[in-house]
C-alpha cells in the first residue's frame, strides 16, 4: 500500500493552527483582552500582596475585584487561560487580607 496523494499531485499543506480565544471576537479585540488580563492579574497580585502588611482592607478589596474582572474576561474570551492561576491567587490571598484585617479589628476591640 501507498500513502495517498491529493488531487493533482499538489504537495500536502496542513491545516492552519487552531485559533485560541473565542471565534466570535477579531484577534485583535482578542490580543486587546489579553493583555488586559495579563496587566489586571499582575496589579492585583501586587495589591493584594502589599495589603498583606499594610491598607489590608483597602487593597483586599481592590485586589479581590481586579482578579474577578481579570477571570470574568479570561472566562468570555477565552484568552490569557495562563494567567488565570495568577488571578486566582490573587483573589484568594485579597480574601485573605481582608479576613486578617477583621480579625485585627476585632482583636483591637476585645482587648480593651
Amino acid at each position: 500500500m501507498s500513502a495517498q496523494q491529493p488531487p493533482g499531485n499538489e504537495p500536502f499543506i496542513p491545516p492552519p493552527p487552531p485559533v485560541t480565544g473565542n471565534p466570535m471576537f477579531s484577534p485583535e479585540v482578542l490580543a486587546a483582552k489579553a493583555a488586559e488580563v495579563a496587566s489586571d492579574a499582575k496589579n492585583a497580585l501586587i495589591m493584594s500582596i502589599f495589603g498583606v502588611f499594610c491598607f489590608g482592607f483597602i487593597l483586599g478589596i481592590l485586589a479581590f475585584r481586579k482578579a474577578n474582572e481579570a477571570l470574568e474576561t479570561i472566562s468570555i474570551y477565552g484568552v490569557a487561560q495562563e494567567k488565570r492561576s495568577m488571578a486566582m491567587a490573587a483573589k484568594i490571598i485579597g480574601i485573605l487580607d481582608i479576613v486578617l484585617w477583621v480579625f485585627g479589628l476585632v482583636a483591637r476591640f476585645a482587648l480593651r
